[in-house]
């Protein structure tokens, strides 16, 4: 059984398009349904930091409150090592960097395999040095690989923001998950904002909407509240 039209909907925040000034998505209301997953698709490298941040209001045409969130999703990878200098974890928000310049940012260290995000453009190479930001050093076994997986990262008490950067997310894909009991009282609207990434940067933004309110085809619009 299809899972489309049936237990999610798919809604366009933005069709692909140069995102050049920045600016918000179409806002859609979550009145039918829990969840919302809200994604971006990058193409180009950006300029200069491009902020991602959240507003929530009471129809899909005036939502300007921020709306905090304390979790994202972006494409990640994974790495195997052996011959570690240690046999400590790196700790999650570490960095490991091949002699070849290849870096990436831990999410967990396994013990012989990291997960985590491929920080530039740089490849790494199998039995080169791979060297910890926190001290540990080992060798890269193989070359990475998942690098389709979506890892997620938690964001600082108040933070409520990310960033969209240069060089290091191109052609990546972002998740914001937003559940219907974070917004205010009174709001079940919700949009994605994004700041000016300066050069042209073709982009697109779309929704996934599951747990719905009611049974049933069609499913419940998020078009209007």
């Amino acid at each position: 059984m299809l899972g489309l039209n049936n237990k999610y909907a798919v809604v366009p925040g933005w069709v692909p398009v140069d995102k050049t000034g920045g600016g918000s998505s179409d806002g859609i209301s979550l009145k039918n349904y829990h969840q919302a997953e809200v994604y971006i698709i990058t193409g180009a490298a950006v300029t200069q930091t491009a902020a991602v941040t959240m507003e929530q209001g009471v129809t899909v045409t005036t939502c300007t409150t921020a709306l905090p969130f304390e979790l994202y999703y972006t494409t990640g990878m994974m790495l195997k090592y052996d011959g570690a200098s240690t046999g400590v974890a790196a700790a999650p928000g570490e960095t490991a960097q091949g002699a070849g310049g290849g870096i990436m940012t831990i999410n967990e260290d396994l013990g012989g395999i990291l997960i985590g995000h491929w920080d530039n453009v740089t490849a790494f190479v199998n039995d080169e040095v791979l060297t910890f930001s926190g001290g540990k050093l080992a060798v890269v076994d193989g070359i990475r690989y998942n690098e389709d997986i979506m890892v997620p990262t938690a964001l600082a008490a108040g933070v409520d923001t990310f960033n969209i950067t240069q060089v290091l997310d191109v052609n990546k894909i972002f998740m914001v998950p937003i559940n219907s009991s974070m917004l205010n009282e009174g709001m079940d609207c919700i949009e994605l904002v994004i700041g000016d990434p300066l050069t042209p940067s073709l982009m697109v933004c779309f929704y996934i909407l599951s747990q719905p309110r009611y049974a049933g085809l069609p499913m419940q619009t998020a078009l209007y509240d």
